[in-house]
């Protein structure tokens, strides 16, 4: 099922006029990907002008990592990856640009429909499945969730690079699907 959104997603975005000028269809795109029961409710207004934020800072990532993979960054162009997705991610928390309904992992299944060869979903089951350490709240979610995203990134260039015939969301997905 997840596949089968991005999917949709992905079409979506190669037909847009402007591929990284978001609007509430990007972000409900997101939502249907992610499945759970967020639902963006930021005021029209505040959103546009939220969303031109988000805008700018994929069309950073794109000049960073247009045309690559992750198993193929370079050591210092991972760790400027890491750097702005981070940075992405992190406006989720940004009065300026905190979207109601829309949270760091979110964002980074955003970040993945738009660069899918490059950066994964952060996700507690991703990570769970990768076996990176996280505290947990006691609504079972991830504390600080964004903080790891750096070690996911890290995690999946180790395990692309040594298993070249391995794509970057069929590793999400044996991530995904362990066992918790």
């Amino acid at each position: 099922m997840l596949n089968v959104g991005m999917s949709h997603f992905q079409s979506y975005t190669r037909s847009k006029a402007d591929k990284f000028g978001l609007s509430i269809i990007d972000l409900l795109y997101v939502s249907n990907l992610k499945g759970g029961n967020a639902s963006i409710t930021e005021p029209e207004p505040a959103l546009s002008k939220k969303l031109k934020r988000y805008d700018k800072k994929l069309r950073e990532l794109h000049s960073l990592i247009a045309g690559k993979t992750l198993r193929n960054l370079s050591c210092r162009e991972r760790d400027v990856l890491k750097a702005r997705a981070i940075d992405f991610l992190g406006l989720t928390q940004r009065k300026e640009a905190e979207i109601r309904g829309f949270d760091p992992s979110y964002a980074s299944a955003l970040l993945s429909a738009y660069f899918p060869e490059v950066t994964p979903i952060l996700d507690r089951r991703v990570l769970n499945g990768a076996r990176i350490p996280v505290r947990w709240r006691s609504n079972g979610q991830v504390a600080n969730i964004i903080s790891h995203y750096g070690q996911l990134i890290d995690a999946f260039h180790r395990v692309l690079s040594k298993e070249r015939e391995l794509s970057l969301r069929q590793l999400d997905k044996r991530w995904f699907c362990a066992s918790l």
